[in-house]
């Protein structure tokens, strides 16, 4: 059998990942002048679109990726939804606020409900991106995050607004990079351009997973005879 050169695969992998940095590193410039580029568009539209009545609200409903946060009880509260903004970081393309602003409404005093993405070092000292907790100032009783749940429900009742509470940033990265450019399309189109399948798919299994751990983590206990 051969002699192994673990001298040249070291120097291989080595090579392999110093181009993969440069990779990430070539991707992450084109995003930045991408955001830059795209910025004044993106203004453009938002003079227009701010004078279609429940453009948002209606975008939203439409999407087949929020089919799975969006319950009845958020409808009333999105309603007074008014614009959905994405600003990015003018030098690093990884992190970006979603800035959803609402009119005055019956249910939090925030003019501004933000999803922030931020970046830490993982165990790895590998950079990992996050969502920032955010708060929002319910008025009293209109909490729609600590909603008491029915005698015949296994957990409280899910809301849209839980989200700007999760640290998780997969729908977070598919509004920058499908939702929010692809808005005007699934407006007009009436959700036919929606990017969303893969992503409600990808939802439905986390809520599944969570499901299961938390089954695992709390077993349920044997009713008393």
């Amino acid at each position: 059998m051969a002699e192994v050169d673990h001298a040249a695969l070291e120097a291989v992998q080595e090579e392999i990942e110093a181009l993969a940095k440069l990779t990430e590193d070539a991707e992450l410039e084109i995003a930045l002048k991408r955001n830059e580029l795209m910025t004044p568009v993106f203004e453009k539209r938002r003079e227009i679109i701010a004078k279609i009545p429940k453009f948002w609200p209606t975008v939203l409903q439409l999407s087949d990726a929020f089919s799975t946060l969006i319950e009845e009880h958020d409808l009333p509260v999105l309603e007074h939804l008014t614009d959905v903004w994405v600003k990015n970081d003018p030098k690093d393309a990884r992190l970006f606020d979603i800035v959803f602003t609402f009119s005055e409404n019956p249910y939090f005093t925030n003019k501004e409900v933000i999803k922030r993405v931020l970046v830490r070092k993982d165990e790895d000292g590998e950079d990992e991106p996050y969502g920032a907790d955010f708060k929002i100032d319910w008025k009293e009783g209109k909490d729609l995050t600590n909603l008491k749940r029915k005698k015949d429900e296994e957990s409280s009742p899910s809301s849209f607004f839980e989200w700007f509470n999760d640290e998780d940033v997969n729908l977070a990265q598919f509004i920058v990079q499908d939702f929010f450019p692809e808005a005007l399309s699934i407006y007009t189109n009436g959700g036919e351009d929606d990017f969303g399948d893969d992503q409600s798919e990808d939802l439905e299994d986390e809520e599944d997973e969570d499901e299961e751990e938390e089954e695992e983590e709390h077993p349920k206990k044997k009713s008393k005879k």
